[in-house]
């Protein structure tokens, strides 16, 4: 759609004019210009509660091909003024328009702007903060000790949302610099992405602070925040300086060094770890409150932004598992400022490239900065994830090529973060650590000037890496082995049968489909095989062959007795054994538990179950295997049990008997953790035993004496005291099945207790257990309440999920809700992001055709554009129902 406006002439003059429309097929830009700068004012007035703010951006331009237009991007701001200059000389403007589907700014010149020419494009702008995506330069606050609302002005701009502060050319493969100037009120504070170079104060009770200019960056990673907050900094000085920061609200001044130490550390492995030292002087890390923050946090180049209760940490009250939180989101944040920030995607196809390195070296560089915490073996939740999601039959590649907003929004997904990752840990095992660190500093030095990269960069890093240690055959290159990769959808199951009695065994593969197909699929990856036996471990992260691509079947003689494909899950792919083999591993999990590592027991569990789902193993099988946890109290081989029964409970919950029956065992398996770890939290404990206590208490609970006298201990007490509080996630868990039931005046007094919190994280204890009512009246009044201002934006989201997830008559509540209104997204005020994610995990939950087609009806008006891949899960639903019901409850039988 276009859209015709009064134009300005350098006069100042208004004028109309009827430039040619020219239709762009294409939702990049023409790239007939590009910027080579950014000077940028803002002027805002947030301290007096004023959200309007004015702008300034001059942007120096440079033409690559003759042309009389110059295209840019802007959305939402009110355009003031335009003018171009050439050489310090007005260049006549014939007038400009929008572009308002593709987000177009087009400026359209009286005079042929020729290559090579240098202009610079000056643009007043109008806009406000007021908004409520949570996305571009938007508004949030905080409640101080005076009980006075304090307004800020805080950013996220990824992916596509720099156009909507102000004019600029928005796309990830296009960098430059910038200079930031921001006014603001004297009792706030400007931050932008480079350290401040002065502060000038002016007449109005304001002041404007001028800003060094940032390295070369794309316009999503531009960032600045207009607030009170306060500070805890601390300088790093070897090997050469930088200042580390974390901001929050006045009222979080005790949370905050955890963090600046974390950053501090974190960034110096990253920095020995890569052999290259971080682009800027200065760092900070930026809390939001949680209901103002849907991204969770945004790699800004040195103004990294996070959601409050993902960076602040509590000595007082909180343990190692916060602490491990903490670790690992800022790992992800700091990661980005080398993969990402100094070496940026082309285009959103490689958009993994970012993300999936941020994922890995999360868990991975942590090993050298916080090495108590054992993070590497947590990366077992990211593969269970990514296999997951890699088995619908409509998942993309990790490259994907796209162009709409709508679209690039979508690649923000399990593919581009989880898979990518486990695929890059794959290839850090097959080349080795030392190979593949090698040729990922070979990317970075190979590639830093220039500043943005694609694959193929990637892969010839690697791949001179590989040549010079000997680490690929000689006939193999890392394009054709990553590219199977990178370039296709799906993920393989390798199946392994011993000939005989032999040492022989016999390998092949597939792709792996939660849902069998009709048509086999043709697919076919180079799959690094390592093994381990009874009397060889020499391969077991380790390369013995590669599979190739195309090849029906591959023979290898293994020696020595009990064999596992794949162990410590360094591959990322399933892996199915005959009879006999599941048989001999099996006896192994039951006898010696502890012989097996227990990320390959994790792997045991989610490979049999996903299995046995597909058709491709029986459930009797998958069972036995799941049967070991009786003895099992290490938190990863459970946290990946638990991904897979809750699945299994999620299909089977309209069946009030398999249910039941399903919780009764599943409370049998876990019993051991709970005379294992208690029901309180130990001062001092490991992350995994805070973590392994909380599953014990979600599947054990229900049918435990002692937990349901917890907590109907506390429910007396709450109706003593007519308040409620929940200090942790074990109260809450402790509390959710006593709270089933409880009556009008309880849900009140629990309602009234959360109106009185503002604490982010005691809030979101709270709503979880409010959402645990089982009572269909009680679970309407919930949610008659969103509209209400009981609940902040965020948590609105978190209410409607909690309540669908734990109930039927939760989800059925849900459901009437949505369809009560053809303006639910505007009248709870969400992103929209954030609901269509809400919307894709609500059809996970649609088992039956009605939910199901109640579902469609909700996606099919609010969000056509996931229409196609929720019709898809609901079809696995059913086919699943079909399938497996009647003898994963055959199969549960023999275990009660």
């Amino acid at each position: 759609m276009w859209k015709i406006l009064a134009l300005l002439t350098l006069s100042g003059t208004v004028c109309l004019s009827s430039p040619v429309l020219r239709e762009f097929s294409s939702y990049r830009l023409p790239n007939t210009t590009i910027p080579t700068h950014y000077n940028l004012f803002l002027d805002t007035n947030v301290h007096l509660g004023v959200f309007e703010y004015s702008g300034n951006v001059k942007i120096s331009i440079r033409v690559l091909e003759d042309t009389q237009q110059i295209v840019l991007h802007s959305v939402r701001s009110e355009i003031q003024r335009i003018q171009l200059f050439g050489n310090q000389l007005p260049v006549p403007v014939q007038g400009f328009k929008f572009d308002e589907d593709k987000e177009f700014l087009i400026v359209n010149t009286n005079v042929w702007l020729h290559v090579g020419g240098t202009y610079i494009l000056d643009i007043d702008f109008t806009n406000s903060l007021e908004r409520d995506d949570q996305a571009g330069f938007y508004l949030s606050s905080y409640v101080n000790d005076a009980s006075e609302t304090k307004y800020l002005g805080v950013t996220q701009f990824e992916p596509c949302d720099a156009r909507s502060a102000f004019p600029c050319y928005d796309e990830p493969g296009i960098k430059t610099t910038y200079d930031v100037k921001i006014a603001c009120g004297l009792e706030y504070t400007a931050k932008a992405n480079a350290p401040a170079s002065g502060i000038q104060i002016l007449s109005n009770g304001k002041k404007l602070t001028t800003f060094q200019r940032t390295p070369r960056m794309q316009t999503y990673l531009v960032a600045f925040l207009v607030s009170d907050f306060v500070n805890e900094r601390k300088v790093s000085k070897e090997p050469h300086q930088v200042a580390v920061s974390t901001l929050a609200r006045p009222t979080a001044s005790h949370a905050l060094s955890y963090s600046v130490d974390a950053s501090v550390k974190f960034l110096r492995e990253l920095e020995k770890y890569f052999d290259q030292s971080y682009a800027m002087s200065k760092i900070d890390n930026v809390a939001i409150a949680n209901v103002d923050y849907a991204a969770g946090a945004m790699e800004n180049w040195g103004l990294i932004t996070y959601a409050e209760s993902t960076i602040l940490f509590d000595p007082a009250n909180q343990g190692e598992s916060v602490q491990l939180s903490v670790v690992g989101i800022v790992g992800h944040e700091y990661t980005h400022q080398f993969f990402g920030n100094l070496l940026a995607p082309k285009w959103w196809s490689y958009l993994w490239l970012n993300e999936g390195f941020a994922r890995f070296y999360q868990y991975y560089v942590s090993e050298f900065s916080h090495p108590e915490l054992n993070m590497r073996e947590r990366f077992a939740s990211v593969r269970t994830a990514a296999l997951n999601t890699d088995a619908s039959a409509t998942v993309r590649p990790m490259t994907h090529y796209v162009e709409t907003t709508a679209e690039i929004s979508r690649l923000f997904d399990n593919i581009a973060y989880a898979k990518s990752a486990s695929v890059l840990r794959m290839f850090n095992y097959a080349l080795t650590e030392t190979t593949f660190q090698k040729g990922i500093r070979y990317y970075v030095q190979q590639n830093k000037d220039k500043g943005v990269v694609e694959e193929q960069d990637l892969f010839d890093s690697l791949q001179q890496a590989a040549s010079e240690d000997v680490r690929l055959p000689l006939s193999l290159t890392m394009h054709e082995v990553f590219g199977s990769w990178s370039n296709q959808p799906g993920a393989p199951v390798v199946t392994v049968t011993r000939v005989g009695e032999t040492n022989e065994y016999l390998f092949t593969q597939e792709r792996f489909f939660a849902d069998p197909q009709d048509n086999p699929s043709t697919q076919s990856w180079w799959i690094p095989i390592s093994y381990t036996s009874e009397s060889n471990s020499e391969y077991e992260t380790r390369v013995a062959f590669w599979m190739p691509p195309g090849v029906t079947e591959v023979s290898y003689k293994i020696n020595g007795g009990q064999v596992l494909i794949n162990p410590q899950a360094t591959g990322y792919y399933r892996v199915n054994y005959d009879s006999e083999m599941w048989t001999s591993i099996i006896r192994e999990l039951h006898e010696q538990p502890n012989n097996i590592h227990k990320l390959s027991r994790s792997q045991l569990i989610d490979d049999s179950m996903h299995l046995a789902h597909a058709g491709k193993l029986d459930y009797d099988t998958a069972f036995k295997v799941l049967d070991y946890l009786r003895e099992e109290t290490e938190f990863i081989p459970w946290e990946t049990a638990t991904f897979n029964l809750d699945y299994l409970h999620r299909m089977l919950r309209n069946d009030k008997k398999a249910s039941a029956n399903l919780d009764k065992y599943v409370a049998n398996l876990a019993s051991k953790l709970l005379s294992t770890y208690g029901f309180e939290l130990v001062k001092g404990e490991s992350a995994n035993s805070e973590d392994v206590r909380l599953l014990g208490l979600k599947w054990a609970c229900k049918n435990n004496e002692q937990c349901q006298a917890k907590a109907n201990e506390k429910i007396e007490r709450m109706r003593k005291r007519s308040s409620f509080e929940i200090k942790s996630k074990v109260e809450q868990l402790i509390m959710c099945n006593q709270l089933h039931n409880i009556k009008q005046a309880d849900f009140s007094t629990m309602i009234d207790s959360l109106r009185m919190t503002r604490d982010a994280r005691s809030r979101g204890y709270l709503i979880e257990a409010i959402s645990c009512v089982e009572s269909s009246t009680l679970i309407n009044n919930l949610l008659n309440l969103l509209k209400s201002g009981d609940f902040r934006t965020n948590e609105k989201l978190q209410v409607i999920q909690n309540v669908y997830q734990n109930s039927i008559e939760g989800f059925n509540a849900v459901i009437e809700m949505l369809n009560s209104s053809t303006k639910i997204l505007i009248e709870l005020k969400e992103n929209r992001r954030a609901f269509h994610e809400v919307l894709e995990n609500l059809a996970e939950f649609a088992i039956d055709t009605e939910s199901a087609a109640r579902v469609v009806e909700i996606v099919e008006r609010e969000a056509p554009i996931i229409s196609a891949n929720i019709r898809s899960k609901l079809d696995e639903n059913q086919s699943w129902i079909k399938r497996n019901y009647a003898s994963v409850i055959e199969t549960l039988n023999k275990y009660l």
